[in-house]
C-alpha cells in the first residue's frame, strides 16, 4: 500500500532481514504505525509521482496503521486474512475481492495472526482523477467485488512495466479503476447515480469554497431540498451539508500535505468561516491537529 511505501522509502531490503542481527537497526527506522519486522518483501512495485502499485507479503501477526488515508486506494487480497478498520467502521477483507479506501479516513490494517498475508494495491492521487470518475468513486458502494480477468490482466501489466515508463503506470492505474467501478455497478445491481445527486456532487466539487454552495447546489440539482436530502443520503450515507463539511475537510488535508500555506489560509480558501472550526473537525475525524498531520505527511 503507498502507505507502506511513503513510509520506509529508501529501506525495503533492509525489511528483509530485520529478524537478522541489524533487527535493532531496522527497527529504529521504521515509524511506530508500520511493522516492519512481520513483512515479506515480494519486492514488486511500481510508480510514477501520482499513480503506485505494490504488492507485500505480511508474515503472522503483521499490520500497517493507524494511517489517514490520503489516496484513493484499490486493495486485493490473495491469501490470509486482513481486518481493517476504517474510523469507526470495522471490515473484513475476503480473498479474490477487491476494495476501495477512500482519501481522509482513518484506517488501521491487522493481518492474519496464524497464516502469511498476501495483498496488491494501486494508490492514486485524488487530483490525478477526472472529475466525473472522482464523483463517481465518492458515491459507489465501498464493498469488496470480484475481479474480473480483466483486472487481473491491467494489475499484472502494471508490474510488467518499465519504472520509468510513468505515463503506461499512469495509465494502467485509471484504466484498474474504471475496471472497478464497472465491476462495483454489475455486483451490487447499482446504477450510475440519480441526476440530481449527481449535478449537486459535480456543483460541491467546483465550489466548495464558496460560502453559498449548499444553496446553490440544491438549485443545481434541480429539486425540492428536501428530496435532495433524501436521494443524497441513500447514494452517499451523508446529508449534503455534511458531505459538504467532509468535502472541504479533505481538500484542507490536501492543501496541508502539498502546499505550504498556513492553517488559517487554508481553511478560508476551503470555505471555513474560521481557522478554529477547520481544525477542530480535522483533530474530531483524524485525531491529531493540521499541523500534526502536515509533520507526518511531510515526514
Amino acid at each position: 500500500m503507498p502507505a507502506i511505501t511513503n513510509c520506509i522509502s529508501g529501506i525495503p531490503n533492509a525489511l528483509a532481514t530485520a529478524a537478522g542481527p541489524r533487527h535493532d537497526a531496522v527497527m529504529r527506522r521504521v515509524p511506530p504505525n508500520y511493522d516492519g519486522v512481520h513483512v515479506l518483501w515480494d519486492n514488486r512495485s511500481v510508480c510514477s509521482g501520482r499513480v503506485s502499485f505494490g504488492q507485500v507479503r505480511y508474515q503472522p501477526g503483521g499490520f500497517c496503521g493507524p494511517r489517514v488515508q490520503r489516496d484513493y486506494q484499490l486493495v486485493l487480497l490473495h491469501s490470509g486474512d486482513c481486518e481493517v478498520r476504517v474510523d469507526t467502521s470495522r471490515h473484513i477483507l475476503r480473498v479474490g475481492l477487491a476494495y476501495l479506501f477512500r482519501p481522509g479516513h482513518r484506517e488501521h490494517f491487522r493481518f492474519s495472526t496464524t497464516t502469511e498475508t498476501h495483498h496488491s494495491w494501486c494508490s492514486i492521487t485524488p487530483k490525478f482523477f477526472p472529475a466525473a470518475l472522482r464523483r463517481e468513486l465518492n458515491v459507489v458502494p465501498a464493498l469488496g467485488v470480484p475481479c474480473s480477468e480483466s483486472f487481473h490482466r491491467i494489475l499484472s501489466a502494471a508490474f510488467l512495466s518499465r519504472p520509468a515508463a510513468a505515463r503506461v503506470i499512469e495509465a494502467l492505474g485509471l484504466a484498474l479503476f474504471t475496471e472497478f467501478l464497472d465491476l462495483a455497478y454489475q455486483t451490487h445491481g447499482a446504477n450510475r447515480g440519480d441526476d440530481a445527486v449527481r449535478r449537486a456532487l459535480r456543483h460541491m466539487e467546483d465550489r466548495f469554497s464558496d460560502e453559498t454552495c449548499l444553496a446553490t447546489a440544491h438549485q443545481a440539482a434541480g429539486c425540492s431540498v428536501n428530496a435532495l436530502i433524501y436521494k443524497f443520503t441513500h447514494e452517499t450515507g451523508f446529508t449534503p451539508a455534511r458531505y459538504l463539511w467532509k468535502l472541504r475537510t479533505e481538500k484542507g488535508l490536501t492543501m496541508l500535505a502539498e502546499t505550504g500555506l498556513t492553517v488559517a489560509e487554508i481553511a478560508y480558501k476551503c470555505g471555513f468561516k474560521n481557522p478554529f472550526h477547520f481544525s477542530r473537525l480535522i483533530r474530531q475525524h483524524h485525531g491529531h491537529s493540521p499541523r500534526e498531520l502536515r509533520r507526518r505527511a511531510w515526514a
